[in-house]
């Protein structure tokens, strides 16, 4: 009974190995996806700082995989390439611009892999005093009840910085000391706010990096934690089978949110305009 049962069980072993080799090799690895170039629409503000071709570099070191940027610039700017196709992975802040392009079928899996700061600035009297403080919330209270100027601007992820805040302390602005400006271009909102001696929130690097005058402007509160955006990063959805590309990308997805990016993005940049970097990590939940 055994030697007639042997054979079909020699068959049987064999066949399940030969599956589970086709199994592992339908996969692609890091190892066999060397050479291959992810096409990425990245943010103005990480080319402009370095931090994108740094995090390349390593990348490609440590995967082989190329890295090509084939737009950079405002959302608006790089948002068109992710949707007609021409770009593999996308970057840029938390925005209904990058989640509407999951929610309309072009991207999968948005993620959060780093975060900018912004700063309170405001006139060298400043009339509220609170040159120093690290609270925004108290910084803003503050403002509130001298009635100072505050310049509000249109600029999104900067007035959902703003609300938090005021949402937080159970603020109220006072509408006869609040401008309303309705752009976003930091060039212009900073010359208001001068002109006005008013205070206002804007981006640490714009701020800082001295492409833009701050016309008098100076830094009252900076360091709250609080006043940081995150930036996602997505892919676009997979074909099928998947490409060799869009494979890639998923790769560097992952790369951007492994704990020692992570450890890098915390240390990059620091000296360039103060004791902080100019970008910083988030916390990745540790896998159970």
């Amino acid at each position: 009974m055994m030697n007639r049962l042997l054979p079909c069980l020699i068959s049987i072993s064999v066949c399940l190995e030969l599956v589970g080799c086709s199994s592992s090799s339908s996969e692609p690895t890091s190892a066999s996806l060397r050479g291959t170039t992810v096409r990425c629409a990245v943010i103005g503000g990480m080319m402009d700082t370095g931090l994108w071709q740094g995090i390349s570099e390593r990348f490609k070191n440590e995967t082989g995989i190329n890295v090509e940027v084939v737009a950079a610039g405002p959302k608006h700017v790089i948002s068109g390439p992710f949707r007609r196709g021409e770009a593999d992975l996308i970057t840029m802040h938390a925005s209904d611009t990058i989640i509407n392009l999951v929610a309309d079928g072009y991207g999968i899996n948005p993620q959060p892999w780093a975060r900018n700061d912004q700063l309170l600035v405001g006139p060298k009297s400043d009339p509220a005093q609170i040159k120093g403080m690290t609270d925004a919330v108290a910084a803003l209270k503050r403002i509130i009840e001298t009635k100072s100027k505050l310049l509000v601007h249109q600029s999104l992820g900067t007035n959902e910085v703003l609300h938090d805040l005021l949402a937080e302390g159970d603020l109220a602005l006072d509408p006869d000391a609040t401008i309303s400006l309705p752009i976003d271009r930091h060039r212009q909102l900073l010359e208001r706010a001068a002109q006005e001696q008013a205070y206002t929130i804007v981006g640490r690097i714009p701020f800082l990096n001295g492409k833009i005058r701050n016309d008098g402007l100076e830094i009252m509160v900076a360091g709250d934690s609080r006043m940081r955006r995150p930036y996602l990063v997505v892919t676009r959805v997979l074909s099928k089978p998947p490409t060799r590309e869009e494979l890639a990308a998923q790769e560097l997805a992952e790369f951007l949110r492994l704990p020692e990016t992570q450890s890098w993005i915390a240390e990059y940049g620091k000296g360039t305009y103060d004791d902080q970097p100019l970008f910083f990590p988030v916390t990745v939940p540790s896998e159970k």
